[in-house]
């Protein structure tokens, strides 16, 4: 048994572990029997110091010679009745005996370390004698005992201690009695189990011996067998080896046609989801301008499918009449690449839509090349264009004309003679033109940088105050009454006050911006009717008019930036930016607005602000 490795080390491990059970009963169990022993002791006695303090009134009190109650004696008599306590002792708080089962300590003081520096500061100490050992006071014990020192407080302060003796040597040889048992107990399971072992590893070395035969046998056979199919494996191997060679040398060409088909086939797709992929249209043509190829991109610009494109001029696709001539002039000079625009009618035929084309060589491995177009909706960025170079010619004159007014003014006050005096009132005069035009053009500079920072993702600032709407319109409304003699004004509020919280300043532009509005774009006078109301949490305000109204489209684009519903030489003057404000700051007040209008019959725009904005 022992030759056989798994075995041995099984019975070394056996022994292992029957050694370590009588260990563990000496080494563990005793000692936390021992240690439980002298817990159950420890809290023995402090439970009968604190029961004795109690019992004697002695809580909260000093412990001095004359504070202690004249039935200590009794108590403690009647309690040493019990056998395990061998002294009792009462310490005042210098460590003085005040009081001993034994008479002849009392007087004595206790200046030990472990008195001054864990009893005095009210913490318990105990400590286990063993028998024929000295105790804490250095007295030789013949019985195995636990003295415990139990401090008490006095207001916060050390009070004394009462030190209690008890004798534990019967607890001590009952545990040390079960370790004994335990620990026989443990030897004979352990030599049980060895014997046990001892059989099964037997029985098992039996049987792997008697399986070792067997294999040895098996593998005999095994040797005959194979030697018999090695020698029939050779003859077969002689009658196909040629066979082998002209069959692999067949696959290998097969492998190698079926590899370069497959390479051409991913080689197509590749090109292919290439080209599908590519967001603008393409057009590959050949050095006779012919079609080559076409994505669907192309197809749907140009409205023409590839099947019918294939082999076609270029020039008879849609909107490249010019095209031959600019690709021709490429191929044969220097240039690699060149570009034009054309126009495709749009969804609206007075809007078509601007395609830009960009023509690059296709070099190849032959003499004659084609050519690569790329076609690009451009039709934003050329309306993005015209809209700025717009906005710039407006903008320009939108200043010029105040500045022109402010300079012509200013000049004549500046510049006074006595060939030209200029009057007291027409000093006046001309300091209100320059002041309201010097307004005008401060208005149109906090357009442009109010919408400078919506652009730039920047909130518009808020103060909100306490503001009343009727009172601002009133305000906004009556320089228009004084001026303008053709239009009528009516004012209806549904309350005789209106207040909510927003930013006053804001506001007034608002109400500057749709009451100039309505005004301007009613050239012919008419009515302007303002309602003003609140119900559900919310103020409603509406500005109507009897001017040239708008357009279902002329509404969908009323508020964007730059955008005028007539840009004719004849049209108001403005650059575009006061709607799309007004919308920005009705939203930062979180309200909503939305317009109502039709050619001819004017324009109503309503307003929905909350009385309280919501944080």
């Amino acid at each position: 048994m022992l030759r056989i490795p798994f075995l041995r080390n099984l019975l070394l491990l056996v022994l292992v572990m029957v050694a370590c059970m009588p260990l563990y009963a000496l080494l563990i169990l005793h000692p936390a029997y021992h240690e439980q022993l002298v817990h159950e002791t420890e809290d023995e006695s402090t439970r009968f110091a604190t029961n004795l303090v109690k019992v004697l009134h002695l809580e909260g009190i000093r412990l001095e010679r004359d504070t202690l109650p004249v039935a200590l004696a009794e108590q403690v008599k009647a309690i040493r009745d019990d056998r395990h306590l061998i002294k009792l002792r009462v310490f005042s708080p210098d460590g003085e005996i005040i009081f001993s089962t034994d008479s002849t300590e009392v007087g004595k003081a206790n200046s030990s370390d472990y008195f001054r520096n864990i009893v005095a500061k009210g913490k318990v100490f105990s400590k286990v004698v063993e028998k024929d050992h000295q105790t804490a006071d250095g007295v030789i014990t013949k019985l195995d005992v636990v003295e415990t020192y139990v401090p008490f407080m006095a207001a916060g302060r050390f009070g004394g201690a009462i030190e209690v003796y008890y004798d534990i040597t019967k607890r001590v040889a009952k545990f040390n009695a079960l370790t004994v048992r335990t620990t026989m107990i443990l030897v004979l399971l352990s030599l049980g189990f060895l014997v046990l072992m001892v059989f099964a590893l037997n029985k098992a070395k039996v049987s792997l011996e008697e399986r070792s035969r067997a294999e040895t046998a098996l593998r005999q056979v095994n040797d005959e067998l194979e030697t018999r199919v090695v020698e029939r494996t050779a003859e077969l191997s002689a009658a196909n080896a040629h066979l082998t060679s002209e069959i692999a040398e067949r696959t290998l060409a097969q492998m190698a046609l079926s590899q370069a088909l497959e390479d051409s086939r991913r080689d197509r797709e590749k090109l292919d989801g290439i080209l599908r992929s590519v967001g603008d249209g393409l057009v590959v043509a050949d050095h006779q301008l012919a079609v080559l190829h076409m994505n669907s991109v192309a197809e749907k610009l140009l409205g023409v499918p590839f099947e019918k494109a294939l082999g076609q001029p270029l020039d008879r696709l849609g909107g490249m009449a010019s095209l031959p001539e600019k690709v021709r002039g490429m191929l044969v000079g220097t240039s690699t690449t060149a570009s034009f625009d054309f126009e495709l009618p749009g969804v609206d035929p007075k809007h078509p839509r601007v395609y830009q084309t960009r023509i690059s060589r296709l070099e190849s491995d032959a003499e004659q090349s084609g050519a690569v177009l790329l076609i690009q909706d451009v039709t934003r960025e050329r309306e993005l264009d015209r809209m700025k170079n717009a906005f710039l010619g407006m903008a320009a004159h939108e200043l010029n004309t105040p500045l022109a007014a402010i300079l012509g003014f200013s000049e004549l006050l500046a510049f006074e003679d006595d060939a030209r005096p200029v009057t007291p009132e027409q000093q006046g005069e001309y300091a209100k033109l320059i002041h309201n035009k010097a307004l005008e053009l401060s208005r149109l500079v906090d357009d442009l940088l109010d919408i400078s920072r919506v652009e730039a993702g920047q909130p518009l600032i808020l103060d909100y105050e306490p503001v009343r709407l009727d009172e601002v319109l009133r305000e906004v409304i009556r320089p228009y009454q004084e001026k303008s003699q053709r239009h009528r004004f009516e004012l209806h509020f549904s309350s005789a006050q209106t207040q909510i919280a927003a930013d006053i300043g804001r506001i007034r532009q608002v109400f500057n911006n749709l009451i100039s509005n309505a005004v301007k774009y009613s050239p012919q006078g008419g009515l302007i009717k303002v309602t003003l109301g609140n119900g559900g949490g919310r103020c409603r305000l509406s500005v109507a008019d009897q001017g040239i109204g708008m357009t279902a489209d002329q509404v969908e684009h009323m508020f964007d930036k730059f955008y005028r519903a007539d840009s004719s030489n004849t049209a108001v003057h403005g650059v575009g930016l006061g709607m799309s404000i007004v919308r920005h700051i009705i939203l930062a007040h979180q309200g909503e607005i939305r317009v109502e209008s039709q050619p001819g019959i004017g324009t109503t725009i309503h307003v929905d602000l909350p009385l309280t904005p919501s944080v």
